[in-house]
């Protein structure tokens, strides 16, 4: 009887452990291109209750967007699904100070995908129009 007793406060231990499990913060290292060798970074990504993917970059060592691609003005952040034939989907600019750094917050619906980071004309652009200068793979 006594162990019965404990059964459901065992199963609701163990269901909150495998949950924070799946939601917890992951963090991934941003790869760069050769043409923003210096520039380093990471990306956090945690799963939220309404099965959405929190993401935090944090970039330093950027070059200005203008020295990698004559037309740029700020960086874009793109999310491409692994697991579905979609085009990449703006998720926000990055906008480098005079420290070279930069950071964006920001959320997408995808739990795998490619991360990548291009330099842009604006904010805005629909599509890539330029190569990635850093890249990271997430897998949650």
């Amino acid at each position: 009887m006594r162990i019965a007793s404990r059964t459901p406060l065992l199963a609701t231990t163990v269901l909150v452990v495998a949950l924070a499990a799946c939601t917890g913060t992951q963090t991934t290292a941003l790869t760069t291109t050769p043409k923003n060798p210096a520039a380093q970074g990471e990306v956090e990504t945690r799963r939220t209750a309404n099965k959405n993917t929190e993401v935090n970059i944090e970039v330093e060592y950027m070059a200005p967007p203008q020295a990698v691609a004559n037309n740029a003005t700020t960086y874009v952040v793109w999310t491409k699904p692994l697991t579905e034939d979609l085009p990449p989907q703006n998720v926000g600019a990055l906008v480098v100070g005079k420290d070279r750094k930069a950071s964006l917050k920001t959320v997408t619906p995808y739990e795998r995908f490619d991360l990548l980071v291009t330099p842009e004309p604006s904010g805005t652009v629909a599509s890539p129009t330029n190569e990635p200068v850093m890249k990271a793979k997430i897998s949650r």
